[in-house]
């Protein structure tokens, strides 16, 4: 057994999970003016975090890969919209996966520090530089999504033994951080996958190491974006964006013990499916929309 990832019981209900719930209910007490007619209008909104909270945190690739498809593609919000409710989702659903995998002691600290930095650089500028907008939203999720599903089906049948990241790997961790930064920016998605990916495929790390350094990232990703759509770019529609933070909650917390007790590849061909399939349908929905 690893010294550094040792086998201790993941516990559903915790601190943690009660203080994301206070945070969560200061939020909705704070924006919703009527909670009664918020909770009659957004209650549907839950499964729908719960569900793309836990897939997200399955494979790292974020709840975005659920969110934004399902708001455009059925409940007919504008892609930057769904932009929003997706980030803000994921401030909750994926920090709440976060700890429960900081918890299991499986994420590498190194490339944590190295890896930070650039995210936020390339975050930054797909979202103060080069501004999110529905025709960018709707030309370059369909391509990710279907590129992270092929992504998910190749790093499934890898998986390395190697725990610290190597020093020569340093520079190219920090650039494919900044890439996974501006995808993110863009389409909610990409951070956790890419990193996760180029560790594992390039330098044999161990795969639960680097799918828990994936989900840190996008949570701090997602926290940074939340803020700064919330503060700078317009705010966040919080009245869906609360229902499906709470679903994501309880979804995310539930990922690292899912990920546990059962078959780990399984788990990820599936993923990788719904990616790949959720991608096309998005790419012909975004197509048809453009010639209309």
């Amino acid at each position: 057994m690893n010294a550094e990832t040792p086998a201790r019981p993941l516990r559903y209900w915790s601190p943690v999970l009660v203080g994301l719930l206070a945070v969560w209910a200061a939020i909705f007490f704070t924006m919703a003016g009527g909670p009664v007619a918020w909770i009659a209008r957004g209650w549907m909104f839950v499964p729908v975090g719960f569900a793309g909270a836990l897939l997200g945190n399955i494979s790292a690739v974020g709840g975005g890969i659920v969110f934004i498809p399902v708001f455009v593609a059925i409940f007919h919000l504008p892609p930057v919209m769904a932009l929003k409710i997706a980030l803000a989702t994921q401030s909750f659903g994926m920090t709440s996966g976060a700890i429960g995998w900081l918890q299991k002691g499986a994420v590498p600290l190194a490339a944590l520090r190295i890896a930070v930095p650039g995210l936020l650089i390339g975050s930054s500028v797909s979202t103060f530089v080069i501004h999110p907008n529905a025709l960018l939203i709707r030309l370059l999720f369909g391509p990710v999504s279907i590129a992270l599903g092929v992504l998910i089906l190749v790093i499934a049948r890898r998986g390395g033994t190697l725990r610290d990241l190597p020093d020569h790997a340093r520079w190219l961790l920090f650039a494919v951080a900044v890439f996974g930064g501006l995808i993110t920016g863009w389409v909610a998605i990409g951070e956790g996958e890419v990193v996760a990916a180029l560790l594992m495929l390039a330098y044999g790390m161990e795969a639960s190491a680097c799918i828990a350094l994936g989900v840190v990232l996008l949570s701090i990703n997602s926290i940074f974006l939340a803020l700064a759509h919330q503060f700078l770019l317009g705010g966040i529609p919080w009245e869906i964006a609360s229902f499906t933070a709470l679903g994501a909650i309880f979804g995310a917390r539930l990922a690292p013990w899912l990920a546990r007790h059962a078959d780990a590849r399984r788990l990820k061909l599936i993923f990788a499916a719904i990616a790949i399939v959720d991608g096309t349908l998005f790419v012909i929905q975004s197509v048809n929309g453009l010639f209309r």
